[in-house]
Parts: structure tokens; C-alpha cells; sequence
């Protein structure tokens, strides 16, 4: 006869904290860290909470994500994670700390995508502001941003780029399309 041997659950699994853990393993602080081709395990993590969270925490994890933006030594890859973010979830809140990152080259999409994405005046406004100190493609994409909105206000800036024989090609060309758009289709 066999007597059966009960058998007792495996010992809980240590917490590995500090140094074993890795130099820090705050999702929230190594996306600052991300790099183009790295491991972004940690920044799906932070993008996982921002899909998936509630209405009413959603203003807190803006403040999280503009803190992260605001952390000195945010990589170009960083950077671009948490644009995308805030296009999420993003409100006026955030237009200040992204229309500084319209006018530095290894930053200007990002911004400009989240700046897409946020509704409002402050939004177009600071849009509106970066245009004249941007050029080349940059600014013909600032351009395409602007008409997405669909802003009267913007069709005499748009005629200007057009007729400015001192713009490039790009940017006369993208002013042109800007204000078809602007244009009803009845009046073309």
C-alpha cells in the first residue's frame, strides 16, 4: 500500500531589489533611456499603463510623461516614446514642454506628431509660433499640421509661403496644398 506524500507549495520567489535588480528598473525612468534597437520592454510597459488607464488618471500620467521629457539626458528615442504618449492623452497641459521640442531638429516630428493630436487653440497656437523659425521640410510638415486643423486664421500665412519666391520648394509647395485644403471644394 502507498501512502500518498502531500506535497507543500514551492517557497515564494525572492524580491530581487537594488543592484541585483538591475540600476534601475522604474519603467518610468528608463524610457528616458531608450535607444533606437535596444530592449523596449520598459517602454511598453509605460505605454501599456497610458492606453489602458482610466479617464481620471489620465491627467497624472501626463505629468508623468512630462516630467519623463523634462528629464536631462532623454535620448532622441525617449523623446520620440513620449510624444507619442502624450498624442494619447496629451492636453494644453502639455504644449509648452513640446513646442520647445519643435525647433530642434532630432525632436521636431516627434513634437509636431503629439502637437497633431491635442486639440485646442494653445495646440494651433504654438504650431503657428515655431513656423517662421523652422524651414526645409520641417517647416512644410508644420505646414501640413496647420491644415489638418482646418484654421481660417492660418490662409494668409499659407498665401504668403506660397507667393515667397525666398521659401524652397517644399515649403511654396506644401503652403499651395495647405490652402486647397483650407478651400471648399464648390469654390476650387
Amino acid at each position: 500500500m502507498s501512502t500518498a506524500v502531500a506535497s507543500s507549495p514551492p517557497p515564494p520567489r525572492p524580491v530581487v531589489t537594488g543592484a541585483a535588480a538591475g540600476p534601475n528598473t522604474d519603467p518610468w525612468s528608463e524610457i528616458v533611456r531608450l535607444e533606437y534597437g535596444a530592449d523596449r520592454s520598459f517602454g511598453w510597459s509605460v505605454r501599456e499603463q497610458v492606453l489602458h488607464s482610466a479617464p481620471e488618471s489620465q491627467e497624472g500620467l501626463e505629468k508623468k510623461l512630462l516630467t519623463a521629457l523634462s528629464t536631462p539626458g532623454c535620448t532622441d528615442a525617449g523623446r520620440a516614446a513620449l510624444c507619442e504618449l502624450l498624442a494619447v492623452i496629451g492636453t494644453s497641459k502639455s504644449v509648452p514642454a513640446l513646442s520647445a521640442l519643435l525647433t530642434e531638429a532630432r525632436s521636431t516630428e516627434a513634437a509636431r506628431y503629439a502637437l497633431d493630436r491635442i486639440p485646442g487653440p494653445d495646440a494651433a497656437a504654438a504650431l503657428r509660433a515655431a513656423l517662421p523659425r523652422l524651414s526645409g521640410s520641417a517647416k512644410a510638415g508644420l505646414i501640413g499640421s496647420l491644415a489638418t486643423r482646418r484654421d481660417a486664421l492660418d490662409r494668409s500665412t499659407f498665401a504668403a509661403l506660397r507667393d515667397n519666391p525666398s521659401e524652397s520648394a517644399i515649403v511654396r509647395e506644401a503652403a499651395k496644398h495647405a490652402l486647397e485644403r483650407l478651400t471648399p471644394v464648390s469654390n476650387r
